[in-house]
Formats: structure tokens, sequence, C-alpha cells
């Protein structure tokens, strides 16, 4: 049950095995907080400069009780007492090794409890200090029941994809005390996800002090790959105060975001008020766009889903059987007839467009461009599907779900393939070979009536106008890597490109035919032809 006026009911027992008092025997410097400590839990250990940084908010108010809910091997209590000794830690971990190690590791005198935070109610906190595992909701296999459990505890209908870290973050609202404070460091990824609306509009609700998150570029942990966020809660401020949020490079900027939302400082040029923004906006695009130029947002007139559909590539199940190269097929005396054209790797494209010549100079390297798809059953088609049987092909997840699991996805050439990962700016390929593409691309597919639109969409797509629209809907990993999924392409604002007539549009392909050969393609080509054809002027 829990406990009023702060206290915890981890007061009231002392439970050997399951509630342990930390020695502080290994100094905490053996942990360099790099991601050494990374488990199959999800948690990774903090970087000591991003931990005092959390700590410094978490400590202003000199809390009597600080509270680690993810509490790992302490290194985020060891950032609170570096700034106040005079408080108690306490730590919850699940990990039954970790919590063992953090006998030594924890400052001394923490009260370690062996435990699932989520699941139980540790009463009110004046201070929380957290690096909450990420996990999946795939991997976490939550039954409805569970779900339905949260659901109640927080007040809220979650969607099913919510992560972990996500109930971590609303559970730590939950438990702390009247004026006490929170810092929280999780992936960015809720900021943009279908599922974080639910946890956006929790947040609008919290009225948090402030969000820091950090450039894309910037990578702060090491062995994974995601944007990182700080958020920084203060529990019964003054309702009046913005929700601050900004986009930091170091730790030395967290430090000055963190001393700014200290003095309550009105809203920097360079942040954003989030209380201004509506849940199921990408949040993490506004804060990046505010920092970065040429993510300016363009006028929404259209979206690219208004003209085209976006699909995902094929997906195999066993890439290596499936996909031959020219030789292989050869090896094996089978023909070309039985393959389809196909790019396998995002990696054998590197132009504005695929034709015929480009997909023969992949045959000529030996790439594996050709995917399966028997139009009969011939004596050697009977070995080589025989040989995927006794390797257990047909047994593979996605082909035993096929009606026939030697034969692909039925899918269409798209007339534009898409880049999934991309870094800096994408490049949109132009199917002029008509080849098909497994899951390293999407497929733009138009919609009846609009086949003629295609080169007029390449071109903006390429343009500048065009990834500024790219920036307003893709989603942001570590090290600057940007990821696209279908919905987000159809999403894409655009120009009504409708309004140009077919006979500019004949013109159009007639320009684009004349570029390919005097190889004249670039950046600055694809700007000066959109503005032919269709004048945009984007808002400073």
């Amino acid at each position: 049950m829990r406990v009023n006026e702060g206290q915890s009911f981890l007061d009231l027992y002392f439970e050997p095995g399951a509630v342990e008092i930390a020695t502080g025997n290994v100094h905490h410097v053996l942990f360099d907080g790099r991601g050494a400590d990374v488990r199959n839990s999800g948690q990774v250990s903090t970087p000591l400069e991003i931990a005092d940084a959390m700590a410094a908010w978490v400590m202003r108010p000199s809390p009597k009780e600080v509270l680690d809910p993810a509490a790992g091997f302490g290194h985020l209590l060891h950032a609170c007492r570096r700034v106040n000794q005079s408080f108690r830690p306490v730590g919850i971990e699940t990990d039954q090794e970790v919590f063992k190690t953090a006998l030594a590791t924890a400052p001394e005198g923490t009260k370690l409890v062996l435990s699932d935070y989520l699941r139980n109610r540790p009463g009110l906190f004046q201070g929380i200090i957290a690096n909450p595992p990420y996990v999946k909701s795939q991997r976490m296999a939550l039954s409805e029941a569970e779900w339905q459990y949260f659901d109640e505890l927080f007040g809220t209908k979650l969607g099913r994809q919510t992560n972990l870290y996500a109930l971590f973050l609303l559970k730590i609202w939950e438990d702390l005390a009247p004026k006490g404070r929170a810092a929280v460091i999780v992936p960015a990824e809720f900021l943009n996800a279908n599922f974080g609306g639910v946890i956006k509009e929790r947040l609008q609700m919290m009225r948090p002090r402030g969000l820091a998150v950090f450039a894309s570029d910037v990578n702060l942990f090491e062995n994974t790959l995601t944007t990182s966020v700080v958020l920084f809660l203060e529990k019964g401020h003054a309702p009046t105060l913005a929700f601050r949020g900004r986009c930091v490079r170091s730790a030395l900027d967290l430090t000055d975001f963190v001393a700014s939302i200290e003095k309550k400082l009105p809203v920097q040029a360079d942040e954003l008020d989030l209380n201004a923004f509506a849940p199921e906006d990408k949040w993490l695009n506004r804060l990046f766009a505010r920092n970065e130029v040429h993510n300016a947002s363009m006028p929404v007139v259209a979206r690219i889903g208004e003209f085209f559909k976006c699909s995902r590539g094929i997906a195999t199940g066993a890439n290596d059987y499936f996909c031959l190269s020219a030789s292989e097929i050869r090896e094996h005396g089978l023909s070309t007839r039985d393959f389809d054209r196909c790019v396998t790797r995002a990696t054998d494209l590197s132009g504005w467009l695929v034709d015929a010549k480009d997909f023969l100079t992949l045959v000529k390297a030996e790439k594996r461009c050709y995917l399966l798809n028997p139009r009969s059953v011939h004596p050697a088609m009977e070995a080589y599907i025989a040989r995927g049987m006794a390797v257990g092909v047909h047994q593979r997840h996605l082909p035993s779900k096929r009606p026939v699991w030697y034969l692909p996805e039925r899918r269409k050439q798209p007339s534009i393939l898409v880049p999934v990962f991309s870094r800096r700016q994408p490049r949109f390929i132009l199917n002029s070979a008509g080849v098909s593409s497994l899951t390293c691309f999407h497929g733009l597919y138009a919609k009846p009536g609009s086949e003629h639109l295609v080169p007029l969409a390449w071109v903006f797509l390429n343009s500048s106008q065009g990834l500024g629209a790219f920036g307003d809907v893709n989603r942001f990993y570590g090290n600057g890597l940007n990821k696209l999924e279908p919905k987000d392409v159809e999403q894409m604002a655009c120009p009504n490109l409708s309004l140009v007539t077919t006979k500019a549009l004949q013109r159009l392909t007639r320009q684009i035919n004349d570029a390919v050969v005097s190889s004249e393609l670039s950046a600055s080509w694809f700007d000066r032809v959109l503005s032919d054809y269709l004048p945009i002027s984007v808002p400073a």
C-alpha cells in the first residue's frame, strides 16, 4: 500500500535477500558509464557528464530520499552523491545478478530492492533519477490483462506498441512527491512513434519543466543506435511555466539547459514550447527543425499519399536462398527467366535512378540481383527447391506462411524506390529499369489517375523542398541515421502535383532523359527544374 507524506513502504520492512544495504566497497569509477554493462534487460549505463547534469536538477531542492527505479550498478545515485551527501539513496533492480553486484558498487548505505518497479508501489519520493531499460513491446510480451493493469494504473488507454521505458516514465510521475523533481533519460523514439501520442498527451498534463533531445548525429551510448532525450520533471510548479524543448549536442549544452530552466527563463530562440503542439505531431522533427535549417517546413498543400501508395519491399525470409547472382543461377542449371530483377541491398544503388544499363552493371559485378520466382517447375528447378527443403528454408517463419513457400510476395515493381535508412539527404530513385526490391527500399506506387505524375514526384522528392518535407516525417536514430516508414512517406507534404499540365509533364520527361544522357543530375538540378514546374515559397 502507498504510504503518504513522502514515506515509502521500503521503510517498513527489511527482507534479507530482497532488500539489502549496499556497502560501496567497489568505487563507481571502475564503471566508465559508456555502455559497459549492456544487458538483456535493456539497460545501459549513463555517461558520467550526463548523469551529473541530471543529478544537478534532482538534488537542487535537497531531497531527503532519492529513488533510482532501474538502479543497475548505481551510477546515477553516485551522481546524486557527488552533488549532496545528505540524502538516502534507494535503488530498485529486477536483475538478480546485477542486484548482487550493485551491493558492492552502489553508494554506501543505498537501500537496494530486488523487485519489479512497474508492478509495485514504493511510495512517494522527493527525488527520482532514472535511465529506464529500453525494451520494445514485442520483447515485453505482455498479456492483454497486463496491459489493462497499466491502463488502469495510469488512467489512460495505452498503445500496445508502447515500450518499457515509456511505462517507467509514467510511473515515475505517479511516484513523485509534491514539489519533488525527477530527471529521466530515455530514447527519443516516443516523440515520433504512433504509441507516443498517449505519452505526449500525458506529458502535456504533467507539464515538465524541460525536455532536451540530443542532435541526431550524437550517440550517447556505445553498442546502441538511438537518439536520446532527457526529461526534467517537477511536481506542482507554476502552471504558467512553459514546457521547454531544446536540441543539444553535448553534456555542456545539457548543463546550460538545466541552468536555464532553473532560472525560469522564458522560451529561448532555439527552443519550443511543447505545449503548443498536438500530441500526434512529430515533436522530434519539430525540435530538430528548430536546430537545423535544412529541415524548414513547407506549407502543407497536399500529401504524397494523395497521389501514391507506399509499401515496404519484399521480405523473403532467406535472402541467401532466394536471391542469386547470374553465375549462381548458371551453377544450379537455372535460367534468369525463373527470376525477377531485384535490388537486394541499398548500397547496390548510388545514383538518382536505376535503368537497364545500371542493372547490367549489377549483373556484371556478380551482385545477387535476381529474385527467385519460378514460372514453371522443371527438373533443375525441382532440384533447387529440394535443396531449399533439405536445409529447412521452407520451415522458416516467412516462407512457411506463404501459400507456396518458394514463391515471393506478390508485388508490382514500384515507380520510385524510397530508402528505408539514410544519412544526410536521402536519394529517391526513379525505377526506370522496372526492378523489384527487398526491404532495403520501400516502393512508391502511383494511384489510379496519377501514373503520369511519377517524374514530377521524383523531381520534388529529391529537391530542397522535398528534403524539408522529409525532415518533417522521418524518424531519427543515433549517429545521424534516419529511417522512413511507408506511412511517413505518404504523410510528406507536397505541392498539388495534379496542377501541372500533361504537356508540361511530357516536356519534363524529355528534360529528365536529356539530363541522364548528359550526367547532369544533381541536387541543384532538381531544385532548378522543380522551380520551372511548381514554384513554392517556403516561410522563413
